[in-house]
């Protein structure tokens, strides 16, 4: 999913590029009837700017800022959540958020928290998904004491600064696929784990609730020791054809992080007989298509579309309350996607 850029709103409206740069910023002022003509081409395109632009059109409204950090674009997952979280901030009427959204390409966490600061200090609330680190949690406690509320979104972080999370329980998440993993038809008795990295706490929490679940209910299953993908397909690619080379008894495959369609092209690639089952956490174009073909079992995943809505509400609330907010949690439940219902 391509973000309609203001280039093909200034092609699609027949003006110039600066004029629709115009009408967006609001610095400059452009005849009403030129400002309602970007408004209903960019309410076509579906634009990330409507909000915006109909924002900058009232003038009516207070001005907020909003900033959301998190990773790789290049990954379905956070590109889906980066672009719902514009549209949810771009739909709220009384006032204007400005969202600005940052991918980190480099996961190093000292450069995290870098980035996060920085966002921080030009916004009025910020929310991350991102890995645990203390110097993350650190810059939260910065910008906490500067009046700058820090959200932590799909995975919790572990500062008490911190101003809410809103997300999934997890613990639950990897439970349910545990349920999975011990009733669907298996080929072996081992079953393998693929993690993002071990500082996501959310990965922490699923890993947990998957094994104790296995342990009180299938203690016949062997649960091997998890491997990481790094948050990438490349990862999650060579350790797929690396546990089908060496585990002759493998059954099922649960990806709790990042790295699913590596794991489903080494799956395709494979000449093996009966492959094992795979639970994924995550439902894309890429997992539905798995889905269909049999590759990938069940898919447990995150309502996107209710995170973002519910981010930018407490965020906004946060904003208002200032000094008398006190942290809240939004905890959601997560969707269930198998072949009949993708």
């Amino acid at each position: 999913m391509k973000r309609v850029t203001i280039a093909q709103v200034a092609d699609e409206a027949g003006l110039s590029l600066s004029t629709v740069n115009r009408v967006v910023s609001g610095k400059v002022s452009v005849r009403p009837e030129t400002a309602q003509h970007v408004l209903a081409i960019a309410e076509r395109l579906g634009f990330y700017g409507v909000g915006t632009i109909r924002g900058r059109i009232r003038g009516d409204r207070a001005e907020r800022s909003v900033g959301l950090l998190v990773q790789q674009e290049s990954m379905p997952f956070h590109h889906d959540l980066a672009h719902r979280f514009h549209v949810k901030a771009d739909e709220k009427q009384d006032v204007m958020l400005l969202p600005q959204v940052e991918h980190m390409e480099d996961l190093d966490p000292f450069k995290i928290a870098e980035r996060l600061r920085a966002l921080g200090q030009k916004c009025d609330a910020v929310a991350l998904s991102v890995a645990d680190h203390p110097a993350i949690n650190a810059v939260i406690e910065e910008l906490a004491d500067l009046g700058k509320p820090v959200f932590s979104a799909i995975s919790d972080l572990s500062s008490p600064r911190r101003a809410g999370y809103v997300g999934i329980d997890n613990r639950r998440f990897g439970r349910a696929a545990g349920w999975y993993a011990s009733r669907l038809d298996r080929s072996g008795k081992e079953i393998a784990m693929l993690v993002g990295t071990h500082r996501h706490m959310c990965q922490e929490q699923r890993e947990m609730g998957f094994r104790m679940y296995l342990r009180e209910n299938a203690p016949d299953l062997i649960v091997l020791e998890a491997v990481t993908t790094f948050e990438t397909d490349e990862g999650a690619y060579e350790a797929t054809h690396d546990l089908l080379r060496r585990r002759a008894n493998l059954g099922a495959i649960y990806v709790l992080g990042g790295g699913i369609r590596g794991c489903i092209r080494a799956l395709r690639e494979s000449r093996e007989g009966r492959l094992p089952i795979v639970i994924t956490c995550e439902l894309n174009d890429d997992t539905r298509a798995a889905l269909m073909d049999g590759i990938v079992a069940v898919a447990l995943a995150h309502p996107l579309e209710k995170v973002a809505a519910n981010l930018v509400e407490v965020m906004n609330c946060a904003i208002d309350e200032g000094k008398e907010w006190v942290r809240k949690d939004v905890i959601l439940p997560f969707t269930t996607s198998i072949s009949e219902n993708v």
